[in-house]
């Protein structure tokens, strides 16, 4: 689909067939990552916990301290939208359209019962997709690169979650347009082989420097194992390098 709507951008087909295969299995190894082996098409903290009510997805954003991971679930003492809070995570309000979505401040769903601390999913423009796009001025380009319109993801964000071919599409627009130190992943893999780079710009914020401590430190194994999972299965002779993210040639060697 991406390649139909931008044949001037080449993704996966371009350069010799070991650059194909590179590129290829760096993103796959990047979209195991970011979609937990493709389970999560939507972010874990702000929307394991949905529930569907009157034909709509809801989801319960959690307090990262709250969460329980083995069950999937969020109490309601934990919700970033309980007890009449606001939310407005991943929403720069600054921002109108062609920069970004419009958005505002979300409430819960009701103060109490069932549905106490559950907001609507098309109301918050959280992580979602292959490679989880988030933002509001993140998911405008990516509805304009996909749909030709910017309100199609700005007016319904879940269609990135519920429909097959924004999840894969969000992720390839994500690593052909979001650049960062002068490259997009594309670029970082065809042009420096580095796949470090692509780790910079998926999520350098948390994983660069990649380090041992926490979580994060945890998740860089995690993404160069699934980095290594993909390129056995294409079968590419050698990995491409880590100098594009701080600290993992250390990791990886």
């Amino acid at each position: 689909m991406y390649n139909t709507d931008h044949p001037d951008e080449g993704i996966f087909n371009m350069g010799s067939e070991n650059m194909i295969r590179s590129e290829l299995a760096a993103f796959l190894g990047n979209a195991l990552h970011e979609s937990d082996e493709f389970r999560a098409p939507r972010e874990y903290l702000m929307c394991a916990d949905a529930m569907t009510l009157d034909g709509e997805a809801y989801c319960r954003p959690c307090d990262a301290g709250s969460f329980d991971w083995e069950g999937m679930t969020c109490p309601e003492r934990g919700s970033l939208a309980g007890g009449g809070r606001p939310f407005n995570g991943y929403c720069q309000s600054n921002l109108l359209p062609p920069e970004g979505c419009e958005c505002d401040d979300v409430h819960e769903r009701s103060a109490n019962g069932t549905a106490a601390g559950y907001v609507r999913a098309d109301s918050i423009f959280l992580g979602r997709g292959s490679i989880q796009l988030s933002w509001n001025y993140n998911y405008i380009r990516a509805s304009v690169a996909l749909t030709g319109a910017p309100q199609t993801f700005c007016q319904r964000p879940d269609l990135v979650a519920t429909d097959e071919r924004y999840a894969w599409g969000a992720g390839l627009f994500y690593w052909m347009e979001n650049v960062k130190n002068d490259r997009t992943c594309h670029q970082s893999v065809l042009l420096d082989d580095d796949f470090g780079g692509t780790l910079d710009n998926i999520n350098g914020g948390l994983e660069c420097p990649a380090d041992d401590h926490g979580w994060h430190g945890k998740a860089v194994q995690l993404r160069l194992n699934r980095y290594c999972r993909a390129a056995t299965a294409i079968g590419l002779e050698r990995l491409s390098g880590m100098g594009g993210c701080l600290g993992m040639n250390e990791r990886s060697a």
